[in-house]
C-alpha cells in the first residue's frame, strides 16, 4: 500500500491533537524515519517510530509500527483524550449543582 500525502497530514493531525511532536528524518538508505513523542519524554513514555520507504510503503520490518498500525493507535488515544473530557465535564457539571455547605462536607472547592 502506498501511502498518500494526504495520510501523513491526517497522522500529523491527530499527532497535534494529541500534543504530540512529530519529526522526520531521513535515513541514508532514503527511507523517512517519522518520530512521534511527546515533549521532553524521549525515553519515558510515548515514542515511536514509523519508517515510510523509498517507494512510500511501511510496514512491520522496519520502525516500531507500521503506518496503519500508528494511525490505530493515535485514533486509541483520541478516543481516550475524549472518554476524558466527557468525564471533566460531567464532573464539573456535578459539582456545580452542590451547595457551598456539600462542597465542604466533599472537601472539594
Amino acid at each position: 500500500m502506498t501511502i498518500k500525502v494526504t495520510e501523513l497530514l491526517k497522522l500529523m493531525s491527530k499527532a497535534n491533537q494529541l500534543d504530540l511532536i512529530v519529526a522526520v528524518d531521513e535515513k541514508n538508505n532514503g527511507d523517512y524515519g517519522i518520530y512521534i513523542h511527546e515533549e521532553y519524554s524521549f525515553l519515558e513514555s510515548f515514542g515511536e517510530e514509523v519508517v515510510i520507504t523509498q517507494k512510500g510503503e511501511s510496514d512491520w520490518n522496519k520502525g516500531t509500527y507500521c503506518f496503519d498500525a500508528m494511525m490505530n493507535v493515535l485514533d486509541e488515544k483520541l478516543e481516550e483524550k475524549r472518554q476524558e473530557e466527557i468525564k471533566e465535564q460531567k464532573r464539573q457539571e456535578l459539582l456545580a449543582r452542590l451547595t457551598d455547605e456539600e462542597k465542604e462536607l466533599l472537601g472539594v472547592e
